[in-house]
């Protein structure tokens, strides 16, 4: 199977002729909400979150061209697979935890909202979040 420059490229994922790029970008971030930076975050952090979807979908439509190329499984395979009971109940409820974790900021300003809490309560939930995502990774 022959590898193109299109779409699905591994090659787009990787820097250019081992070309090292700065860990942090120059400049200003730019601002798409007036609400002190946290939607801005939100955009940022959702952005980033879509290039890591992307770049895992590459990989995985490349892991399964090379699985049909060397006759390991048939084309359509993943779409034709069924998942047993036991791990399709496993699998919803480590999808039910994923997004806890990831929408947990949110309910926590919905709780401080709720509770009558003020601005600056709430950006110590969000900075504590972060803090808490960054020990984890």
């Amino acid at each position: 199977m022959a590898q193109s420059d299109g779409a699905r490229s591994p090659s787009q994922a990787a820097p250019n002729d081992g070309r090292v790029f700065p860990a942090k970008a120059k400049g200003s971030r730019p601002t798409y909400f007036d609400d002190g930076g946290v939607s801005d975050a939100m955009v940022q952090i959702v952005t980033a979150l879509a290039g890591e979807v992307w770049a895992l979908t590459e990989r995985i439509s490349t892991l399964e061209n090379i699985l049909v190329a060397e006759d390991l499984v048939e084309d359509g395979f993943t779409e034709r697979y069924e998942l047993s009971s036991a791990d399709e109940k496993q699998r919803l409820e480590d999808a039910a935890l994923f997004a806890a974790r990831i929408f947990r900021v949110l309910e926590e300003m919905r709780e401080e909202i709720v509770n009558d809490e003020s601005a600056e309560t709430y950006l110590a939930v969000v900075d504590r979040a972060f803090s808490e995502l960054g020990r984890k990774s």
